[in-house]
C-alpha cells in the first residue's frame, strides 16, 4: 500500500511537471510568432499590437511552475523580458520607433541567453 502510495505521488508530479513543459514550451510558441509580427512591422502603430501580446503571454509565463533547479532562472528571463517590453512600449508611446526596433534586438539576445541557460551543451556543464 505505501508503495503504490509513493508511486502514484511520483506519477502525479511527473505529470505535473510535463503538463507544465508543455505549457511553457505553448507560450513560447506564441511568443515567437508576436515576436516575428513585431520585427516585421514598419510602424509604432504595428508594433503595439505585437509587443502587448508579448507583454502577456511573459506575465502568463511567470505565473507557470517550473522546476526548482530552473525556477529561479526562468523567472530572471522573465523579469528581464518584461522591462525590455516596457522600454519599447515607452518607446513607441514616444513615436521612437527607431529606437523600439533596436530594444526589440535585446528581446532577442535575452531569449538567445536564457535559452543556453536553460539547455546548456556539453561543454557548458562540464567546463562551468
Amino acid at each position: 500500500m505505501k508503495k503504490a502510495m509513493i508511486l502514484a505521488a511520483g506519477l502525479l508530479m511527473a505529470t505535473q511537471a510535463f503538463a507544465a513543459d508543455s505549457d511553457l514550451k505553448q507560450i513560447m510558441k506564441q511568443m515567437k510568432t508576436a515576436f516575428k509580427h513585431a520585427a516585421e512591422a514598419q510602424s509604432s502603430e504595428a508594433m503595439q499590437a505585437p509587443i502587448a501580446e508579448l507583454t502577456q503571454l511573459v506575465a502568463q509565463a511567470k505565473q507557470g511552475e517550473y522546476p526548482p533547479e530552473k525556477q529561479d532562472v526562468y523567472l530572471e528571463g522573465f523579469n528581464k523580458l518584461s522591462v525590455t517590453l516596457d522600454k519599447i512600449e515607452n518607446e513607441l508611446d514616444n513615436g521612437e520607433f527607431d529606437a523600439a526596433k533596436t530594444s526589440l534586438q535585446e528581446v532577442d539576445g535575452l531569449r538567445e541567453e536564457y535559452h543556453d541557460k536553460r539547455n546548456p551543451s556539453i561543454w557548458q556543464r562540464l567546463f562551468g
